[in-house]
């Protein structure tokens, strides 16, 4: 590719190199913040500084539970509640919509449900008139809130085939298709979802980054914020980068998450910037801003 012709984002070393920029920050979780163990190194001294400049931060994860136990387990790893305005988790968005019903989809799930979430976490339903069941043949639909690694590889196979065989409703509370663990990247609960709608079952209802509900969620807590003072910062092309240009905000894309093996031989500036821009090709947008990791 020429020079010339190559399509840019601008390249930043921290975020107080554009943090004058905007009023609000929508920050992912995982990859961002931390790696599910303790937070990154910097990431901590970077919202304490975002809050002290009096800047809206929303902790803005795909992460199948509710927001509070969301907010209990970074504030275990330093990122203390004053640090940011709100924590926005798809398992919250997805709570309100089985709650509310007013969207039709959710207004006609029947009352049993088969939850699939991580280490028995239970809140995404919490409070609500739901049955929970143990397997899929007494199930009314599905909710896939997180990978629970206890169940075998053959009852989740079991599962997909005989929900898409008989057309039960599935919500996927989380679409990111691939996790960090302690093990590298596997596979999370929106490869599972895929994988239900390419056997042929019902339209899966996605809630979460990219989609519109949890950015519905978002805009409350940033108010009157205009969308171009908001910036999401994520490591996801694919969820955090192409749902937040959706919305209308800018965007800061991480390299150190999710994509790092992406660059890993990249050897120049040229060919990191060729990379950046073939990845963000195939997933049809371009980050406003790069950082390698969230650093001030």
């Amino acid at each position: 590719m020429n020079e010339a012709d190559r399509p840019t984002s601008s390249f930043v070393d921290g975020l107080g190199a554009i943090a004058d920029r905007y009023d609000g920050f929508a920050i992912d979780q995982w990859g961002v913040l931390h790696d599910g163990q303790e937070a990154y190194p910097g990431t901590v001294e970077c919202l304490r500084r975002l809050a002290a400049l009096g800047k809206v931060v929303v902790v803005l994860t795909n992460s199948g539970k509710r927001s509070a136990p969301n907010a209990k387990r970074i504030e275990s790893m330093g990122f203390k509640p004053d640090y940011y305005t709100a924590v926005v988790s798809s398992g919250e968005a997805t709570w309100s919509a089985l709650a509310n019903k007013t969207d039709p989809y959710f207004a006609q799930l029947g009352q049993r449900c088969l939850l699939f979430s991580q280490g028995g976490d239970r809140s995404v339903v919490e409070g609500l008139d739901l049955e929970l069941v143990d397997t899929v043949e007494q199930a009314d639909f599905i909710l896939l809130g997180g990978i629970d690694e206890s169940m075998s590889g053959k009852f989740y196979e079991h599962t997909i085939a005989y929900g898409s065989m008989h057309n039960l409703p599935m919500i996927c509370a989380n679409p990111d298709e691939i996790r960090i663990t302690a093990d590298g990247l596997l596979p999370s609960c929106g490869a599972i979802a895929h994988r239900y709608e390419a056997l042929g079952g019902e339209k899966v209802r996605y809630i979460g980054k990219p989609y519109p509900e949890i950015y519905n969620s978002c805009r409350r807590v940033f108010g009157d914020l205009p969308a171009d003072r908001i910036v999401a910062i994520g490591d996801s092309l694919q969820h955090d980068i192409v749902g937040a240009r959706g919305a209308g905000f800018a965007t800061a894309f991480i390299t150190e998450g999710i994509h790092k093996e992406d660059f890993a031989d990249t050897r120049d500036v040229c060919a990191w910037q060729d990379r950046l821009v073939a990845l963000a090709k195939a997933h049809g947008t371009l980050p406003n801003w790069v950082m390698p990791s969230l650093q001030w």
